[in-house]
């Protein structure tokens, strides 16, 4: 009996399906998980990492084409070739941004001189971030460092209330403000940039995006052509008559103004290495907050800014 135990077809009960019964079971969307891209930070994720451990925020203005962009760029490539500043690479959420930002400026771009994109007016500040380490074991501090269009800066000096945006600012521990050397070499361009440089600092001043509680940077940049320039002590004269003013009128109420001369890309001076003058920079930047004395700048110690522009070309004489 082949079928014994089996039960027969008339024995099933038959069961009249539902329309609801016949519709397709709902598809479940799998869990999707975001990976970091490792480009430049918004605000909420940089502020999300500020949290982990102990950080400096710093804020960078300047025009276009002061050098803003090259800058960052120098501290990464500078951090790659060894210690900076006392400091050593410890990692980065943004290493993507900095390399796309490096790219242009590489020999694999194949340009025929360096090159770096500048940020895009009335885009939201975003902010790359670096880890570094000292002393060992190493003690990591995380650095962020705010990129902003250098346009969008400059309207609060005819609209103070676009400043109210510029929280980047309010909240660095640093803000650094970049001038063109290159700039202020050439006669056509050097009273504007003598001009609008105090007229954006008194501005951020007033506006409260730069407080007491901060510590300012005067950056002087493109040193390979202020050394190459016929008017190179003019330039120096200049800058050291611009930092004298921020000192005179804002001096008691930020922390510290300090300045310094920079090569972040050089283009024209062959003997000006490339990010010469950013290890003294970094080292500002990192001072501890609240710190009595700023830390001792590595290399050749100057008394005269013009020093510290010429001094590398008459060497190599």
């Amino acid at each position: 009996m082949p079928h014994y135990g089996r039960p027969s077809v008339a024995d099933i009960e038959l069961v009249e399906e539902q329309p609801e019964d016949l519709q397709p079971a709902p598809d479940i969307e799998p869990p999707v998980i975001a990976l970091p891209l490792g480009e430049a930070l918004g605000r909420a994720e940089a502020s999300a990492l500020q949290r982990r451990r102990a950080s400096r925020a710093i804020g960078v203005v300047g025009p276009h084409f002061a050098g803003k962009t090259s800058l960052m760029a120098s501290v990464y490539e500078i951090l790659q070739e060894g210690v900076v500043a006392g400091y050593s690479f410890a990692g980065s959420s943004t290493l993507i941004g900095f390399e796309m930002i490096c790219h242009d400026a590489r020999a694999a771009s194949k340009r025929s001189q360096p090159h770096t994109e500048r940020t895009t007016v009335g885009a939201d500040v975003t902010f790359f971030h670096l880890d570094l380490g000292i002393g060992a074991p190493a003690t990591i501090t995380s650095l962020f460092i705010g990129d902003r269009s250098g346009e969008d800066y400059l309207t609060t000096a005819d609209e103070l209330s676009n400043a109210a945006g510029f929280f980047e600012l309010k909240r660095a521990d640093v803000v650094t403000i970049l001038v063109n050397g290159e700039h202020l070499a050439d006669a056509k361009l050097r009273h504007e940039v003598k001009a609008s440089t105090p007229q954006l600092i008194d501005a951020l001043v007033e506006a409260g995006s730069i407080s007491a509680r901060q510590r300012v940077a005067l950056v002087l940049t493109k040193k390979d052509a202020v050394a190459a320039s016929a008017h190179a002590e003019r330039v120096v004269a200049d800058f050291d008559e611009m930092v004298a003013g921020v000192v005179r009128r804002h001096g008691n109420l930020v922390t510290d103004v300090a300045s310094f001369v920079v090569a972040a890309s050089p283009r024209i001076a062959n003997d000006v290495k490339r990010g010469e003058g950013v290890s003294d920079l970094v080292a500002y930047w990192m001072q501890p907050v609240g710190a009595e004395e700023p830390p001792l700048a590595q290399g050749l110690q100057m008394t005269r800014m013009i020093d510290r522009v010429v001094v590398d070309t008459e060497r190599d004489a």
